[in-house]
């Protein structure tokens, strides 16, 4: 087998994802000014199931990944909505001011709502950058901060 990373099938399928992305310029505009604008940002996009928020976040994971910072997914479909397991899926974007944290599926983690604006996001590091991606827009205590 080849070490070619053509041969791979993840290549190839990132490939096809890269040229069936399309539109987006807004949402790819104010990610690239959080993502090299500096200080702590985070950044909400919402709207219904089906609308591409996954897979807009996919392209945030492959422009974070360029300018070479490490970035985090979580996925509301796959992790308990509890503290402890949030913070244990999402811990790289604590330790990292160059860390990226991509929250997929927000709305099966909206009982953390609260917690991760007071108790979580303020322990991120300034230069980090916090993506909140879900079905719902964020509560209005977010527009007011």
């Amino acid at each position: 087998m080849s070490d070619d990373k053509c041969g791979l099938l993840g290549w190839r399928l990132q490939a096809a994802r890269e040229l069936a992305f399309v539109g987006r310029e807004e949402e790819l505009a104010v990610f690239r000014a959080a993502l090299y604008g500096g200080g702590c940002g985070v950044v909400h996009v919402h709207g219904p199931g089906g609308a591409g928020k996954s897979a807009l976040l996919r392209r945030f994971a492959h422009e974070a990944v360029v300018a070479g910072r490490p970035v985090s997914v979580v996925d509301g479909r796959m992790v308990e909505s509890s503290p402890a397991a949030f913070e244990a899926a999402a811990g790289l974007v604590l330790r990292d001011a160059d860390g990226v944290l991509l929250v997929d599926g927000f709305e099966r983690l909206q009982g953390l709502e609260g917690w991760l604006r007071e108790w979580f996001l303020p322990r991120v590091p300034v230069g980090a950058l916090v993506v909140i991606a879900g079905r719902n827009p964020p509560d209005l205590r977010w527009r007011v901060d």
